[in-house]
């Protein structure tokens, strides 16, 4: 019943419900049972393995019939709103400005009682010393502010930076001057026929972490030994495309823009020091090496070579005013410990402009038809992994509707029948 009302865009229990009573499709689909809507929405929502495991199935499924080519992958990722407002998320900086609001609006309940105690002429009152029920709105005022207060401190305790008080795992997403209440969706589309090959709910607003995580599921699937992933900007990080080096996974990704405040300044732009593997050393724009330091320096979870230059030098130069401020004493640089990878990768990027048109075609696609023809863009389910169950039936609609076209509908029923009694006659003889 969900695999039907997730390809007609009818999600909701209630009218999946309604569909079980006047639809003959879905009346002869479920063979006439007619489950109430809370049975329909309870199976979903404590189903949530069993759904992530049934959209596997069909991934496995869809490599038997070698619908996978195994040599592309593209990676991308999307908001999806949550069940929840942005109201009911809150960020540390968020709780201070309530709870400062809270604390004025008290002193100022307080002041009144105050007033309204001490003054005995009652002829003039303000409008704020002649309420009632001033009591009553300074205790709920109080009330507030110590739902806050727990609030900020079971987040602080928690080390994380939202707290949500509908959907706990939901978090305030925000792309392009645009903030959803949601999760980050991710998924691997195999180049061959568009179908996804991996998928994941995750809680972070941005990509940098997740390129990695990704093609290693795509990889489990595929089983390939010459994958190639493509990404956009959002997931240019030297961490994971080291990782992805490492573990053999050819990856492209968009550069992105170097945002230099120096050359805004005017003055001269990491790009003007150049690097010199041999000697191990950067060469400034005078012709003057900047050493490495023997001490290292974690920075972002990276360990850091700084390379500097003397401050004699640095004082000497006549292009001092173009390369450092007045009061820096000589000019550094940071370099990651593996950073040659990050450049050998910028320079293939360089040499493969076509690599982003493929990713484009090729991600946009299932994202596209999921948001626009099924009207999926949000989550009914709340938490993480109700959320990543819900997912799963999302992808196993859109790929179930690709290998219906390819394959055909005739194809598909007699391959699964004959599967199925295989599997039978062989537990018969076992």
């Amino acid at each position: 019943m969900y695999l039907y009302g997730y390809l007609q865009g009818i999600r909701s229990s209630r009218k999946l419900e309604r569909e079980t009573y006047r639809n003959l499709e879905v009346i002869w689909l479920i063979e006439g049972i007619l489950p109430s809507y809370k049975t329909i929405a309870d199976f979903r929502k404590n189903n949530s393995a069993a759904l992530t495991a049934s959209n596997r199935d069909f991934m496995m499924l869809c490599k038997e019939l070698a619908l996978f080519g195994g040599d592309q992958v593209a990676v991308d990722g999307s908001y999806f709103k949550g069940d929840a407002s942005k109201d009911s998320i809150y960020t540390e900086a968020k709780l201070d400005k309530q709870l400062e609001a809270l604390e004025k609006k008290i002193n100022d309940y307080h002041q009144a009682l105050d007033e309204q105690d001490n003054k005995e002429d009652h002829a003039d009152k303000d409008p704020l010393i002649e309420d009632e029920q001033l009591e009553e709105k300074l205790q709920l005022l109080q009330k507030k502010q110590a739902e806050k207060k727990a609030l900020k401190t079971q987040m602080l305790a928690s080390g994380a930076k939202q707290i949500s008080t509908v959907d706990q795992d939901a978090r305030l997403l925000t792309k392009r001057g645009q903030t959803i209440p949601g999760y980050n969706v991710q998924i691997a589309v195999d180049s061959k026929h568009k179908l996804i090959v991996a998928n994941d709910v995750v809680q972070d607003g941005n990509d940098a972490h997740q390129l990695t995580p990704m093609l290693e599921k795509a990889q489990e699937v595929l089983a390939s030994e010459n994958l190639e992933g493509v990404a956009d900007s959002g997931y240019h990080n030297g961490i994971e495309i080291k990782a992805c080096e490492d573990q053999g996974i050819t990856v492209y990704v968009a550069v992105k823009k170097p945002s230099n405040k120096a050359i805004e300044l005017g003055r001269f732009g990491r790009q003007d020091f150049q690097y010199d593997a041999e000697q191990d050393c950067y060469l400034c724009p005078q012709g003057n090496q900047l050493l490495p330091n023997k001490n290292h320096q974690k920075v972002a979870e990276k360990n850091m070579i700084r390379y500097r230059i003397s401050s004699i030098a640095c004082n000497a130069c006549p292009l001092r005013k173009q390369c450092i401020t007045d009061k820096t004493k000589n000019k550094q640089i940071l370099r990651w410990e593996h950073q040659a990878i990050v450049e050998k990768h910028n320079e293939q990027m360089k040499q493969n402009p076509q690599k982003m048109r493929q990713r484009g075609a090729l991600v946009e696609h299932p994202f596209g038809t999921l948001k626009h023809r099924a009207g999926i863009n949000h989550f009914l389910m709340r938490g993480l992994d109700k959320c990543a169950g819900e997912f799963s039936l999302m992808v196993l609609t859109y790929n179930f509707t690709r290998v219906m076209n390819i394959r055909g509908v005739d194809f598909i029923r007699d391959y699964c029948t004959q599967k199925a009694e295989s599997k039978l006659n062989n537990a018969k003889y076992a």
